[in-house]
């Protein structure tokens, strides 16, 4: 559905009407030229601005026209989903699909350049409380970069956890600007070189230029003004914690309760960081792999130790196996599938070691559920997610704080380790992002508000945003309470991974209760 309301040409964005698409495909703008950056333009807001205007008052004073918006909430048609097997699903868990409500709302396509009439749509779901009680709106985002903030909602609704939050709050999903359902990038693959990829992308889709992180929590402001929410309620994974970090950094006036779980840090899109979370991967694997025969419902373990991977991956690159529709299984996809066994709960784990069980013993049914798996992007980033990432990349990357790292850190074998070659470094010494004309204009440091608590938590064995990290981002931002969680996996809340992480996440949330500091939650 879209917003009803409309406001005329000079009182903010407005859409061009020769240019629209289909929700969904995208929508082609007039090209936009490179802003004086989002920090500057607030900064000089501020400047010229009486102490008791605040930054997201400033926002909706620069853009009246998308704050005149009223969202026009219906029925969740095809074009937002859920598609028929999810809302079987969902209503067989007791999250009945017809009560999910969606709209369109309409956003800028720059928030840094106000003189630019342009808009986007943003796709939006709620899902209204359950009880009488309520407490307002809880917003979310389940990582990627490139997540759909819609699907994870749908999916949120069905974890019997989080049934006590659904109860009290007004639950609120969209997808980024560039992602999904909302105004997408989508970009003809011209090159398999990404440099010429990224810059005829953003030469010809103009939103590409602005879909930095900055600027999807600028539109999460717009959204929560819309709902008619003083404060922003958020729960956020993964990326999504660094989403949750720039918008209390940008409106820290505006943050209620917060909580980002398997935080990465400040560097999390910088060589350092990139490498970082490679390391971790690699360990992480390699761990999956030893503790196998005793993971109970594994029929076999093929390979147990990161020596047996290595020769997996080398007989398979000599001699593939092959399924059904002549795709071949190289090395190369062997490890990439095993990845996406750390990502899911413990059963996913147990499904993707059974699977490759069966895929050594040949068996043409397993062999082709390891191709399908991968055909449908197994755990890589989204082309939308790496747009997303080089708005972040620090304008200076760090090259030579990237080898102190490396030598300092050591490399694993399953990355070419241990020796410290070209061929080691080139993957994460990468300035492919610099043909983006904005790479580097994001923030790179976070502050929680001063009267405002945010919860932080880490998983000890997250692969995907090392724990460490979790626990440097909790200092870098000042006013935090960091909360341990046991075991491996990434996503600690409302995952089936611990109860009391469970908990403690539903207290802060619906109570304001913070976990006594250096608590450690134990995986159930």
């Amino acid at each position: 559905m879209h917003t009803t309301s409309k406001t005329p040409a000079d009182a903010g964005p407005h859409r061009s009407g020769s240019t629209a698409r289909t929700r969904g495909a995208g929508r082609r703008v007039v090209a936009a030229t490179a802003s004086a950056g989002l920090v500057a333009l607030l900064g000089l807001l501020t400047a010229c601005a009486p102490a008791e205007r605040t930054p997201s008052a400033l926002q909706s004073e620069t853009f009246p026209g998308v704050y005149a918006q009223t969202i026009a909430w219906g029925s969740c048609d095809e074009s937002f989903g859920p598609n028929a097997e999810t809302a079987e699903r969902l209503d067989g868990l007791g999250s009945p699909v017809d009560t999910f409500e969606c709209a369109t709302v309409e956003a800028p396509l720059d928030w840094d350049r106000p003189r630019v009439h342009e808009t986007i749509d943003l796709a939006v779901v709620r899902i209204p409380a359950t009880g009488p009680e309520k407490l307002g709106s809880l917003f979310g985002n389940p990582g990627g970069p490139g997540g759909s903030g819609i699907d994870y909602t749908w999916n949120q609704t069905a974890s019997p956890g989080f049934r006590g939050l659904l109860e009290h709050y007004d639950v609120i999903g969209f997808d980024p600007r560039g992602i999904g359902r909302s105004s997408a990038v989508d970009c003809e693959p011209i090159s398999s070189i990404f440099e010429v990829q990224l810059a005829v992308c953003a030469d010809e889709e103009p939103l590409a230029r602005s879909m930095g992180t900055s600027q999807v929590a600028r539109d999460m402001d717009l959204l929560r003004a819309l709902q008619g929410e003083e404060e922003m309620n958020y729960l956020g994974y993964s990326y999504g914690t660094i989403l949750g970090a720039t918008y209390a950094t940008l409106f820290p006036e505006r943050v209620g309760r917060m909580v980002l779980d398997s935080a990465p840090d400040e560097t999390w899109a910088a060589p350092a960081g990139t490498f970082d979370q490679a390391v971790s991967m690699a360990n992480e694997l390699v761990a999956m792999l030893e503790d196998c025969e005793e993971t109970e419902g594994v029929t076999a373990c093929p390979i147990t130790s990161e020596d047996q991977l290595l020769a997996a991956e080398e007989a398979l690159d000599a001699e593939p196996l092959v399924g059904s529709d002549g795709t071949e299984v190289s090395g190369a996809m062997l490890r990439g599938y095993l990845m996406t066994g750390l990502y899911g709960r413990a059963v996913t784990r147990v499904t993707v070691l059974n699977h490759v069980a069966g895929l050594f013993e040949r068996d043409p049914e397993e062999i082709d559920a390891v191709i399908q798996a991968m055909a449908e992007g197994g755990a890589s980033v989204s082309a939308g997610g790496q747009i997303v990432r080089c708005h972040s990349l620090p304008q200076d990357p760090g090259i030579l704080q990237l080898l102190e790292h490396v030598e300092e850190q050591g490399v694993p074998r399953l990355l070419g380790g241990p020796e410290i070659t070209d061929d080691v470094l080139r993957p994460f010494a990468d300035l492919s992002c610099d043909a983006l004309p904005e790479s580097g204009t994001d923030l790179d440091a976070f502050t929680a508000p001063d009267d405002q608590t945010i919860l932080v938590i880490g998983i000890e064995g997250d692969h995907a945003t090392p724990f460490e990290n979790g626990k440097n981002l909790a200092r870098q931002m000042g006013n935090t309470r960091f909360l341990t969680v046991e075991g491996h996996g990434h996503g600690a809340s409302f995952t089936d991974r611990s109860s009391c992480a469970d908990e403690a996440t539903t207290a802060f949330l619906l109570e304001g209760e913070l976990p006594e500091p250096g608590t450690v939650c134990p995986a159930n």
